[in-house]
């Protein structure tokens, strides 16, 4: 597996590409985890995010990620405005932050400053992302606020 320095770059460049302008945005990872319990089995299903903000603005772009055998690629990014955001939470019961649109989309993003080995074996991939963490609360609480 790559190191957590790649894999950041990676995520980041996958942005980069899928994003006009992309390098002017901080960018955090972020990570959905579905679970759905049923009588016999019990399923998990793990989304992979790059979210970019710009300090100081309420808009962010949310790009959904693959990622196979170390390489990440980038699906269609999704900006979202003041005009087609409908509500944001800051934590829900699980800790995620949640954001939904106009249209009826709902993202429930986990985002850490730093992805532990442990859980990254089992769900997420492993980044540390401290200095973009925390300008990402700066936002989210911006949000919460407007």
């Amino acid at each position: 597996m790559a190191s957590k320095e790649q894999l950041k770059a990676s995520i980041h460049a996958a942005f980069d590409a899928a994003v006009a302008d992309g390098t002017s945005y901080t960018k955090v990872y972020a990570a959905e985890i579905k679970q759905k319990n049923f009588i016999v089995f019990r399923t998990t299903t793990v989304s992979n995010f790059a979210v970019g903000f710009r300090p100081g603005r309420t808009d962010l772009v949310i790009v959904p990620l693959e990622e196979k055998n170390g390489a990440i690629t980038a699906g269609t990014p999704l900006t979202i405005t003041d005009a087609n955001r409908a509500s944001v939470k800051k934590r829900d019961l699980q800790g995620r932050f949640v954001i939904k649109t106009t249209d009826g989309q709902t993202f429930r993003l986990g985002i850490l400053p730093s992805v532990p080995k442990l859980m990254a074996a089992a769900y997420q991939l492993p980044v540390d992302q401290k200095a973009e963490y925390e300008a990402f609360t700066a936002l989210r609480d911006t949000l919460t606020t407007a």
